[in-house]
């Protein structure tokens, strides 16, 4: 079957290669399916290019991914596509897809099945049904309309073995292309997935697509993954997506002495926990190539944490800053303001604490309820949403309107602003950011940075 896979349009902050749709597009072309993929990231198609597009490669089913704060214009596309098309086949994936499937059906009958959870074999098994008009009935983790009855068959599983889901399609799309949207300072890079899963608690993330139980790649095919991008590409830096990518030390420390042995040049940077690393690992990382990790500090209050159920200590987030400065890898602290309960003097101790902790870089955001976490539930009870999800969550690549704390969202916002140019504006910092300008790579990094924060 002839299918297209699309990431819907919106405003994001952030431009990175759909790996979702890659991992399935891969899965299918095992099946023997022709797999096309529309990036409206990349690309903004207009309706008439996107039906000739259609006609032309002859779609018979189209899979939209969505998140929460594309679900009116994933649904909008998809209402186009069925109008210009009935009789093709509408398909919803993603977090948005998998937590709300009936409303989302419900709200827009243009979709015909809803795939849920993971959706490599599920869409999979669904399209070879379809094409062989089998009953697709029993498959776990997908919705659909029966007689205008709206049937939803709960996921019962995630996939326990991810070596068996063949390497990501990239030859759909143009690395290169992404690479220049990418916040990389080594070009052309791109992006990686070795591990789904989560076993912590925050109660600000949702855990539908990838559940509570981390599942990793083999070390041998992390490395696999890496030669091939390295050689078929020329990557030079690699972006790790894992939620924790440090979470089983002794898989790292192996995919590092992999890297070391088989002489690969190459760079990456990864996003993990501050109580997920020692310095062992972070000496073995620095060694394989990783220049910069992101963590997730999020306040400079032990009580906000403790709110958040970060399972972390100020103690912690210390010393882990320290080990890691140690070890000669730079540091990405992330922080969130607008926690329920939390006060003005809580928020200035967040500001306070990143300047003491110093990282190289910090990013600030406004505590966000989304579908799905412990977090829009106090929202809910809270009566701090509204049924217009473009208004009740933080959209990508936008400003938050409702506050999740007692403070109004405007001050929030100002708080954030004051979070910014006091940490990045300080003397200290500016003079060790010149004594780093190496090269001109590193000067168009920080020229990007510094741009940006003015449009903050």
């Amino acid at each position: 079957m002839n299918i297209l896979l699309v990431n819907p349009p919106g405003n994001i902050s952030f431009i990175n290669p759909p790996l979702g749709l890659l991992y399935i597009s891969a899965v299918l072309k095992e099946s023997n399916h022709n797999v096309s993929l529309i990036d409206y990231n990349i690309k903004n198609f207009s309706e008439q290019n996107l039906s000739n597009f259609i006609k032309e490669k002859k779609i018979k089913a189209v899979g939209i991914s969505i998140v929460t704060p594309k679900v009116y214009n994933a649904s909008a596309l998809a209402k186009t596509i069925k109008n210009n098309f009935p009789g093709i086949i509408l398909i919803a994936g993603g977090p948005h897809a998998t937590l709300l499937p009936a409303q989302l059906i419900s709200d827009c009958p243009a979709f015909d099945f809803v795939v849920q959870g993971e959706g490599e074999f599920r869409l999979r098994n669904l399209i070879n049904n379809l094409e062989k008009n089998i009953p697709f009935d029993e498959i776990d983790g997908l919705a659909y309309k029966n007689n205008g009855e709206i049937i939803n068959n709960p996921p019962k599983c995630f996939i326990d073995d991810l070596n068996k889901i063949p390497t990501p399609s990239r030859e759909l799309v143009d690395i290169a292309t992404y690479s220049k949207h990418m916040k990389t300072l080594y070009s052309p890079a791109t992006s990686m997935m070795t591990s789904r899963g989560c076993p912590y608690q925050c109660i600000y993330c949702s855990k539908a697509v990838t559940g509570s139980k981390v599942r990793s790649l083999s070390p041998e095919n992390v490395i696999k993954e890496i030669k091939f991008l390295v050689n078929d590409y020329k990557i030079k830096e690699i972006v790790f997506y894992d939620d924790s990518f440090t979470f089983n030390k002794d898989r790292v420390i192996k995919i590092c002495d992999l890297i070391i042995e088989n002489k690969l040049k190459i760079k990456w940077h990864c996003e993990t926990r501050v109580n997920l690393v020692n310095k062992e690992l972070l000496t073995k990382m620095k060694q394989a190539g990783c220049y910069m990790i992101g963590y997730g500090i999020e306040s400079g209050s032990e009580k906000m944490l403790k709110k958040l159920k970060k399972g972390i200590t100020l103690e912690q987030i210390r010393n882990t800053i320290k080990i890691t400065n140690e070890a000669g890898i730079k540091v990405l602290g992330y922080f969130m303001v607008g926690i329920p309960e939390e006060t003005k003097e809580d928020i200035n101790e967040t500001i306070k604490f990143s300047k003491q902790l110093n990282p190289d870089y910090v990013q600030f955001a406004i505590a966000t309820a989304y579908p799905g976490t412990e977090l829009y539930e106090i929202a809910k009870q809270q009566n701090k949403l509204t049924k217009d999800w473009s208004k009740s969550i933080y959209a990508l690549g936008g400003k938050p309107i409702i506050s999740l704390s007692d403070i109004p969202v405007e001050e929030l916002y100002k708080n954030i602003q004051k979070a910014y140019f006091s940490f990045y504006f300080r003397p200290s910092y500016i003079i060790k950011k010149i004594s780093e300008l190496k090269n001109f790579r590193y000067f168009s990094y920080y020229i990007r940075g510094f741009l940006k924060l003015f449009k903050i």
